[in-house]
């Protein structure tokens, strides 16, 4: 009953999480692009 408040929402903190990871992704796209071509 404690963690209700933490669980009722698993949606929100998933859209969140991605959110971030897009946030940081995107100006590493070409570093991580730059990886691949250079490793393949």
């Amino acid at each position: 009953m404690q963690d209700e408040n933490m669980s009722n929402d698993p949606f929100s903190w998933g859209y969140l999480l991605a959110g971030l990871g897009v946030l940081l992704a995107l100006p590493l796209m070409p570093t991580i692009a730059g990886w691949f071509v250079f490793y393949l």
